[in-house]
């Protein structure tokens, strides 16, 4: 049998139970709600959707893949403490990547969070880099700052407990 036939064999039927599904009055999933389903797709993602077949659109199904069950980053929302969500490398738990949820409203696009012990290792000294300033939106993007993890941290709304390098994007 031809790939060709195959597929016709595997679409034919399930194309038809399809329409005969959404034909059916009182069917537990009807054209009107199939209708609702893509109206919530296209809002919640449109702006995604718009990016078809562009070099944006595989770096958004890339990031998308990361933050997969199986990928092992795991997916924070920040969003009550600071508008942000993170993304988390759940073994160390001391490399993460935060998004702003409205980088228009901030210069703190996007966030990396780093272990700064190789760094220590290879001889910089920390505690002279600038410290994490205490509040939200006062980082300078593009410089690096130093989070001894003694205090709150205003990305997380509390006190982390370990050391990190923080640098801001502004992708404005």
């Amino acid at each position: 049998m031809t790939v060709k036939k195959v597929l016709i064999a595997l679409i034919l039927p399930l194309s038809l139970f399809l329409s005969i599904s959404f034909t059916l009055p009182g069917h537990a999933f009807s054209a009107s709600d199939a209708e609702k389903e893509l109206a919530a797709l296209k809002k919640e993602f449109g702006p995604v959707l718009r990016l078809r077949g562009t070099v944006a659109a595989a770096e958004i199904n890339a990031i998308a893949n990361l933050l997969t069950p199986k990928s092992g980053m795991m997916a924070i929302d920040f969003t009550h403490a600071s508008g942000e969500f993170c993304m988390l490398e759940p073994d160390t738990k001391r490399y993460m990547l935060h998004f702003s949820r409205a980088p228009q409203a901030t210069t703190e696009d996007i966030l990396y969070f780093l272990n700064p012990e190789p760094f220590k290792s290879a001889g910089l000294k920390v505690s002279e880099l600038p410290p994490l300033p205490a509040e939200l939106g006062k980082m300078k993007p593009l410089t690096w700052y130093y989070y001894d993890g003694k205090t709150r941290e205003p990305h997380h709304g509390r006190k982390l407990g370990r050391e990190f390098l923080v640098m801001a994007i502004d992708v404005k």
